[in-house]
């Protein structure tokens, strides 16, 4: 008899709606503070919804970058660990930030009805309701490096620095030079004249509205001198009263490239003029103060800075004279004598509190059991064609013909184009007098069944079958019934199951029923412990805090029972005087719905889990946690621990038990349990007979692609793909750790 089978329920979702600051409001300090601070540093304050970016996928970063952020331990991590964060505001200054934290909303709001800039702000500390303050942060100090210079001059007549030079005025530049030279020669005219330009291009990352604290202009003197073999030396020192300033520093009013135009000393003649070098030694290193220019313009240092002699010059000297001083380039080939800026600043001259964050509200929602609750087929009476019970026609058996050839004689030899031909065959079904196709008697025509389709989802998908030894294959199907998430040999559907933790969230064609598909296994009431920041194969695991446990409860069944049958109530006929009666009602028992999962009793089962403890394991297995296996009896309860059974492998260790389901057993339970103080993860729970094969498989929930397949001892074989959707790598899970089997690489070229 076919079976297609529905379960229909109705389900009341109560959402309920709680403020503030209460219990969960408290945690904002510990586990908010972290993660926050890392949101701001990172830029990544603003997410958009669009973006679906996962909380764990945050907090995953964030450590990473070295923000400690647990969430085990903080309730509105706990609970949002697998919804998404992304803001609800999109302006960086103002009085209030809020953004979406899973079924949470948090804000970050200005104190005294303030405006803050909240890209820029930095946690402190907490207050005794649980929220976390913040201010400006502490002074930002950077470090930025001198990227180009170049050497101008001017040269009006020959001497010492420049004997070769034979037409004048000369300009020019040296764009390679490892040091940087400033000088001045000869009476009043000059013979030359010496001028650096620098840049120092990173200076364009200096905020705005940042207030400068501090900001030297840091240059070291050359070792080699100021032109060695005739001045040794990095600087001149005069005895002159009045005068003794070897070089000013400027700032440019025109950017400049090293392309300038040679002419380089007048166009780029600076505005602004900075600190006078007064050299008090040969080989003085010398910083220029530029906080004061920086405070009035952040910009000061965009286009340049010049480093020269000024040309006013005390009348006193009257004889020649030379103004010189060397410093070492960003071409130098010591780095710690290369020239910097040293620059701290910050954001406001106020460093008290200037905003506050904390949880503003949280909705949770409550599966509620209402007297409304019932299964459509299983009611008072149903309608067999609407449910699928009758009517919906699928493949009952499948036969095979036996019988010999027509050739029996070895000796003889063959024609292979007309010889093995069966001997006297019959076809399956005959026509018969009244032109009606009948089955032939099977006996008689030498046609054997061996397979036999005992269940069918609503989908259409084949459940389970049985060859005539009574053997049966079964498949357990998730993602709605879209993919086989395990397949048995030799076990019935009812005495297998798998969880993954994987499918729960899934939505599949918009045109399915709104009815959740039955589950063998169903963990829906431990849907909040779903962890996307640890899985065993997939995305998700089952994790299970310090001092908790997990697990389900399944009925036995006292007997392999397979009935199946309508109830037909019948009434008198009142339309009529015969006696005749009619059709009154049609009723379908609890046999009419796919089975749950439920042990069969006298069974050998085995119970197989993947498990992981956070934090650092020191022996070679885990031992804060335990998987225990209870056998419901009415004269007394059998316990079971499954015990490890393998290596640890990348942080999974395998735990098995073989477990004898008693004759008199009515119950069985699977509990797995946190026995330590570390988080634990469980994934990839197996459960068949001891004498049936099981492999389970593991789907990405938005593409549908092969991600693991568990083989007959629960190791996986996963499975990668690139960007797109080609398989480039397969790697198997072994005692020895997981190992590379096969990878390669394709692509498709254009050829224009």
């Amino acid at each position: 008899m076919r079976k297609y089978f529905f379960l229909t329920l109705i389900i009341v979702i109560t959402g309920l709606r709680s403020s503030g600051q209460g219990a969960t409001g408290t945690c904002a300090c510990t586990c908010l503070k972290p993660l926050f601070d890392y949101l701001i540093a990172s830029n990544r304050l603003y997410i958009k919804e669009s973006d679906h970016i996962l909380l764990s996928t945050l907090i995953n970063d964030a450590n990473a970058a070295g923000y400690s952020v647990s969430y085990s331990g903080c309730s509105i991590l706990t609970s949002n660990i697998n919804n998404y964060f992304y803001a609800l505001t999109t302006a960086t200054s103002g009085s209030q930030y809020k953004a979406r934290l899973g079924d949470c909303a948090v804000i970050l709001t200005a104190v005294n009805n303030g405006t803050v800039n909240f890209t820029k702000l930095a946690s402190t500390d907490c207050d005794n309701s649980g929220k976390v303050s913040f201010n400006y942060g502490k002074p930002i100090h950077k470090k930025y490096m001198v990227t180009r210079s170049v050497n101008a001059y001017m040269v009006s007549a020959t001497s010492d620095i420049f004997p070769a030079v034979t037409s004048f005025t000369r300009y020019g530049m040296d764009t390679a030079a490892t040091n940087m030279r400033v000088g001045f020669s000869s009476n009043n005219t000059g013979t030359y004249q010496l001028t650096t330009v620098m840049a120092i291009d990173s200076a364009v990352n200096i905020p705005d509205d940042a207030i400068i604290l501090s900001a030297t202009l840091n240059l070291f003197a050359d070792p080699a001198g100021f032109y060695p073999a005739t001045y040794t030396n990095a600087h001149v020192l005069r005895s002159e009263t009045g005068y003794q300033s070897v070089g000013t520093l400027c700032f440019s009013s025109d950017p400049w490239t090293y392309k300038t135009d040679p002419v380089l000393i007048q166009v780029l003649g600076g505005t602004t003029s900075g600190d006078v070098v007064v050299a008090d030694d040969h080989f003085q290193n010398f910083s220029f103060d530029l906080a004061s220019g920086l405070k009035n313009s952040k910009r000061l240092l965009d286009k340049g800075i010049l480093l020269k002699n000024m040309k006013t010059l005390p009348t006193q000297f009257t004889d020649e004279y030379t103004l010189y001083a060397t410093f070492c380039s960003q071409r130098n080939a010591d780095a710690t004598k290369r020239p910097y800026l040293d620059i701290t600043w910050t954001f406001a001259t106020d460093t008290g509190i200037v905003a506050q964050l904390y949880i503003d509200s949280c909705y949770t929602c409550t599966d509620v059991s209402s007297g409304f609750c019932y299964s459509a087929i299983t009611d008072t009476s149903v309608n067999p064609y609407t449910y699928g019970l009758t009517g919906n026609w699928q493949p009952y058996r499948s036969f095979a013909y036996y019988g010999a050839r027509k050739e029996s004689d070895p000796t003889d030899s063959t024609h292979i184009r007309t010889d093995g031909t069966f001997l006297n065959y019959a076809g399956f079904w005959k026509m018969t007098t009244d032109s009606t196709w009948q089955a032939q008697d099977t006996a008689v025509s030498r046609w054997v069944w061996n397979s036999e389709s005992t269940l069918f989802n609503r989908k259409g998908a084949e459940m389970e079958n049985k060859d005539p030894l009574g053997r049966y294959n079964a498949a357990i199907y998730g993602y709605q019934d879209a993919l086989a998430t395990a397949v048995v040999q030799n076990a019935r559907f009812r005495e297998i199951g798998y969880e993954g933790f994987e499918d729960y969230d899934y939505i599949g064609s918009t045109c399915d029923s709104v009815c959740a598909v039955p589950r063998n296994f169903d963990f829906s009431a431990y849907k909040n412990a779903f962890d996307t920041t640890e899985a065993h194969t997939g995305r998700y695991s089952l994790r299970v805090n310090a001092g908790s446990s997990a697990g389900i409860t399944a009925t036995v069944a006292a007997a392999d029972d397979n009935t199946f049958e309508l109830g037909y109530t019948t009434t008198a006929n009142t339309c009529s005087t015969d006696g005749s009666t009619v059709l009154k009602r049609i009723v379908a028992g609890s046999d009419a719905l796919l089975p749950s999962f439920s042990p069969i009793a006298g069974k050998r089962m085995v119970v197989s889990v993947w498990v992981k403890e956070s934090g650092q394991c020191d022996g070679t297995s885990y031992t804060g946690n335990q998987v225990s296996i209870v056998v419901g009896r009415a004269t007394g309860n059998i316990s079971t621990v499954a015990t490890p059974s393998g290596n640890i492998i990348e942080g999974w260790e395998r735990y098995e038990v073989v477990v004898d389901v008693a004759t008199d057993a009515t119950a069985l339970t699977v509990n797995m349990q946190n026995t330590g103080s570390n988080t634990v993860y469980f994934d990839d729970l197996r459960i068949h007979p001891y004498n049936a094969n099981m492999k389970s498989y593991v789907y990405d929930a938005e593409t549908l692609r092969l991600m693991a397949e568990l083989d007959e001892n629960n190791y996986a074989a996963f499975y990668e793909y690139d960007d797109d959707g080609s398989l480039i790598r397969l790697k198997k899970e072994t005692e020895r750790g997981v190992m590379t089997i096969t990878e390669s690489r394709s692509a498709l070229l254009n050829d224009y």
